[in-house]
């Protein structure tokens, strides 16, 4: 078949099936003549799409989402030229076998778009691979064996605190899972506001030994977490790995980005396969290290400019800096973004001494500004004027090296 006739090359259009409860992340395996690949897409009655082989072969699509139909030669011509035509990049998918793009009314098709947005952003493929390989990034973590339970709560002091802010009380269930799971001992200590006294049953009866403060709602996760350091509760650990129940619901995002963002954080700081202990042994070995933190979500990046970085904070962020004796002029934004980290306590010293734990207002509710946001590009600064340096963490090269692919050489700890 020549490349004119394969222009008429059947394609395939993909149909949601009927209503379920709720928006949430499609999963579907397509294989092609060169390849195979698990792909997620945005789910929702009204949101369909086309895959358009990009050769002369079939291809085979496995999903229980979608109703899979093979189109004529003359509509397949069609949806080949509307993509050719219609479509800008990050409006579809390319792959070496295959395009993916969505169809029906506008408010749907923007779904996809936003929905591959945000992920690009954040540098996490749309590549399903990682996710068919540990499901629980989609799903959640399912109860673990209480052998290995007994071993992640043992009695303390410990090394290592673990400092969790819950505000949304659905979100415990994952960390929870994730916790359970750790094979380095540790201390548990939670923070959460008021109103949540089922919450806090839960936590007591999972961990006893866990420390439980109820604190106002004011700064959201950092506020709470800068209290503790503040207060000298964190001298007593060597390491500090901080997490929370990160929703991200708002700004036009699907509660089903905040779940996967939520699960991806936490997989890439505590629960892709024996990362943890090896975040640990890397403190120990390197002295310079003062943060460890998720590779995906490190800004700026190569797909997430220093502009988009900074967003409405630059000006309260580079005060604070100067404060903190860095001069604007000398400032270098590099954070993580979602504020989730392993740390030293003594390499945030800088930002302690600022004592911003009193400054923050009540809860507004802001999608950026606040000073929360600030804080956010802070943590990272701070370390580098303590004298330390930040390390990458990536569960994805942890994962891989776990099963032993030979394209793991080079990245083996899921460090770098």
């Amino acid at each position: 078949m020549n490349r004119f006739q394969s222009l008429f090359q059947r394609a395939y259009r993909l149909r949601p099936l009927e209503p379920q409860a709720g928006d949430y992340i499609a999963q579907l395996r397509i294989e092609g003549p060169k390849a195979s690949k698990n792909l997620l897409l945005p789910y929702s009655i009204g949101l369909g799409y086309f895959v358009i082989p990009s050769g002369a072969e079939e291809l085979a699509i496995e999903t229980e989402d979608f109703r899979v139909e093979r189109l004529d030669a003359a509509t397949s011509f069609w949806v080949r030229l509307r993509l050719a035509l219609l479509f800008k990049k990050k409006k579809y998918l390319t792959f070496e076998d295959f395009s993916v793009f969505s169809y029906g009314p506008k408010p749907e098709r923007k779904r996809f778009t936003t929905f591959n947005q945000h992920m690009f952003n954040i540098g996490v493929s749309l590549d399903g691979d990682l996710i068919a390989a540990h499901p629980e990034l989609l799903d959640g973590w399912d109860e673990e064996e209480p052998s290995r339970r007994a071993e992640a709560k043992g009695q303390g002091p410990h090394p290592l605190a673990i400092v969790v802010h819950i505000y949304y009380e659905e979100t415990w269930g994952d960390i929870a899972g994730v916790l359970r799971r750790l094979a380095v001992p540790f201390d548990l200590i939670v923070t959460t506001v008021p109103g949540h006294e089922r919450l806090i049953q839960t936590i007591r009866h999972e961990f006893p030994q866990a420390e439980i403060e109820v604190m106002e709602n004011r700064g959201r996760d950092v506020r709470p977490f800068l209290t503790l350091l503040e207060r000298g509760r964190l001298d007593g650990y060597r390491y500090v790995c901080k997490v929370h129940g990160k929703k991200s619901s708002d700004g036009g995002r699907k509660s089903y980005m905040g779940s996967l963002w939520r699960r991806r954080l936490l997989f890439d700081l505590l629960a892709a396969p024996n990362l943890a202990r090896s975040i640990v042994d890397m403190f120990e070995r390197d002295p310079s290290v003062g943060m460890v933190g998720p590779r995906a979500f490190r800004l700026p990046s190569e797909t997430y400019s220093e502009e988009l970085s900074w967003s409405v904070n630059k000006d309260r962020v580079l005060q604070l800096a100067q404060t903190m004796g860095i001069p604007p002029d000398q400032f270098r934004l590099d954070f993580f973004g979602g504020t989730m980290f392993w740390v030293r306590p003594e390499a945030l010293a800088p930002l302690r001494k600022l004592k911003l734990s009193k400054d923050f207002p009540e809860e507004q509710g802001l999608l950026d500004g606040g000073l929360e946001h600030a804080t956010e590009r802070l943590f990272g600064a701070a370390v580098v004027a303590a004298g330390y340096r930040l390390v990458d963490s990536d569960g994805y090269s942890a994962a891989v090296a776990e099963r032993g692919d030979a394209s793991s050489e080079g990245r083996r700890t899921g460090l770098g």
